[in-house]
């Protein structure tokens, strides 16, 4: 027999594109598709070509996909009305002579009356090519590396197991180990199945194969023997990972795979159609789940940051009470203190002076100073409960996502944590906010309440977005953003919290953030008008009631 030829080795750990796979699947297809017509060929996503037949019979689906390269019959496969093109129209009307592997390549061939249709196995390099006259390219259903009208090479010699040259090609390795010396000497084997020859064989795959002794020879010659056998009359089977997810495609039972989770099939078509399913669906799950969880980390780290803030500055008001004392040690000791001093020595404390200011400026200076650090300390109170909360939610919902593994599971922990996901911004709804050219926050009862971001953006809000019911919201005596609490976001008439929340956001987005209570203006957006040729962000407005506020944003956005 002739040593293995020149082979395109790609690493397949899937086995989906084995030679061994692709010759079985080649020969099913030689049976159902010779003598059929070509009626469409067609792709409706980037990397899967579908073609019919006529007679009516299941389609054929090649995927491209690196970890889903696979060709197999579907039979509900149904094409969509748009997102879908023609591709390959050379070969559409072609009837299907024969159905053949390459014998020394991982590429199928449709015989077509109007030339060869070639789909290559390669991985990342996965295509279909049609080819004519003279191997001359005539199309591709991916750019290709072979353009039209240059000439597709290919081998010519066989892929032949030399059983007897085994022994020689082992000694001959030098220091190469056993699993890549195997693999270079029988390439069309593939990774999988070495390492299922190797378990078989009682061989470490670490071992030196120029080392092994003839006893050892013997049984591997002898393992590889019978694998060949029982791919001659294949089973297909589905090997899984611990969370469900299909990871090896094979003809024969694995037994260095015995341990795991296994399913056999039938009908080679519905176990490929199954794999690539599933797969895919796989793939699709850990995408969802990596959008989630980045931005779900990138908030909760935010949030412990935020939290270890006001947790330090809520002590302020430890510092209230220093304050407090220095401007009582003042007002007790009037006479020992002048203008323009810088520090008083009173009682063993050091009280640092405005020279500016009177003693008894000073000591009242240190009693603001008290009440502010109170204040302070007070809002930061209020807020590290909330902050603490969303802190929980968040590694709670990290928790939950490392578990999901399954279409079902992810679809559970959406609607299981729908009021947790719209808080973080993470929702469908959440999205679509996003998109809208305002400041978007929610208040109690679930009310939307959106901001205006500039002048501009002021009357686009109040003049084209808001209805004639919502309530308008503005700092009075004060420039600042409109503010509109969108009355029908939510079931029933927002509360008295809501109102007061959506007044605060207004007093926050003022220029009189920074004092301790602003009153606000509220109205119907109906009695809101804008004076013709007014600047932008300029309206008038009627029936107005006042709110006193404090500057705030809702906790959950803070």
């Amino acid at each position: 027999m002739a040593k293995w030829a020149p082979f395109e080795y790609i690493v397949d750990n899937t086995m989906l594109s084995n030679y061994h796979t692709l010759g079985y699947i080649a020969s099913l297809l030689k049976g159902s598709l010779t003598g059929r017509k070509i009626s469409q060929i067609y792709t409706q996503n980037p990397e899967e070509m579908v073609i019919g037949f006529e007679p009516e019979a299941p389609v054929l689906v090649f995927s491209c996909q690196a970890n889903t390269n696979a060709l197999y019959l579907h039979n509900r496969y149904a094409r969509a009305r748009s997102n879908s093109a023609d591709v390959l129209p050379g070969a559409v009307g072609g009837i299907v002579a024969d159905v053949l592997i390459h014998p020394a390549d991982r590429v199928v061939f449709l015989l077509l009356s109007s030339g060869r249709l070639l789909f290559q196995f390669f991985g990342t390099r996965a295509n279909a090519l049609l080819v004519g006259d003279g191997n001359m390219v005539i199309d591709s259903f991916l750019p290709s590396r072979h353009a039209p009208g240059s000439t597709f090479q290919e081998r010519t010699t066989e892929v032949l197991y030399d059983l007897a040259a085994l022994p020689g090609r082992l000694h001959e390795s030098g220091t190469t180990l056993l699993s890549p010396a195997l693999r270079s000497a029988l390439p069309a084997l593939g990774p999988t199945l070495v390492r299922e020859l190797l378990c078989r064989a009682s061989l470490s795959p670490s071992a030196r194969a120029s080392a092994l002794a003839e006893p050892e020879i013997a049984r591997l010659t002898a393992e590889l023997h019978d694998l060949m056998q029982e791919m001659a009359t294949p089973r297909c089977r589905v090997y899984f990972d611990t969370h469900g997810t299909p990871q090896v495609f094979s003809l024969v039972p694995l037994r260095h795979l015995s341990d795991g989770p296994v399913r056999e099939f039938d009908d080679p078509h519905e176990a490929l159609r199954f794999f690539v399913g599933r797969r895919r669906a796989a793939a699709e799950i850990g995408q969802q789940l990596a959008a989630l969880r980045t931005p779900l980390r990138q908030q909760r780290d935010r949030l412990q940051r935020s939290l270890q803030a006001m947790e330090a500055e809520a002590q302020e008001a430890e510092r209230a009470a220093d304050y407090e004392r220095a401007g009582t040690l003042l007002l007790q000791h009037l006479d020992r203190i002048q203008k323009g001093d810088a520090v008083a020595l009173l009682d063993g404390q050091r009280i640092t002076l405005d020279r500016a200011l009177t003693p008894t400026g000073n000591a009242q200076r240190y009693f603001e100073k008290a009440k502010r650090s109170r204040t302070a300390a007070t809002e930061k109170a209020t807020r590290i409960g909330p902050a603490r909360q969303r802190l929980a939610e968040a590694s709670a919902l990290l928790e939950d996502l490392d578990g999901i593994s399954s279409v079902e599971e992810f679809r559970h922990f959406q609607q299981k944590h729908a009021a947790s996901l719209e808080l973080f911004g993470l929702s469908e709804k959440a999205k679509q906010r996003a998109e809208i050219p305002f400041r978007t926050f929610t208040v109690e009862g679930g009310f939307d309440v959106w901001v205006g971001k500039s002048s501009e953006n002021n009357d686009l809000l109040t003049l084209r977005h808001a209805k004639p019911d919502d309530l308008w919201f503005h700092a009075r005596g004060s420039s600042g953003s409109h503010v509109v609490l969108r009355v029908a976001s939510s079931r029933g008439d927002p509360g008295k919290r809501a109102l007061e929340q959506a007044a605060a956001i207004a007093a926050y987005f003022s220029k009189m953030k920074h004092a301790s209570i602003v009153p606000v203006a509220m109205t119907k957006r109906k009695y809101v008008r804008k004076p013709k040729g007014a600047p932008a962000g300029t309206v008038v407005i009627e029936r107005e009631r006042v709110l006193f506020v404090a500057p705030a944003l809702p906790p959950e956005h803070m």
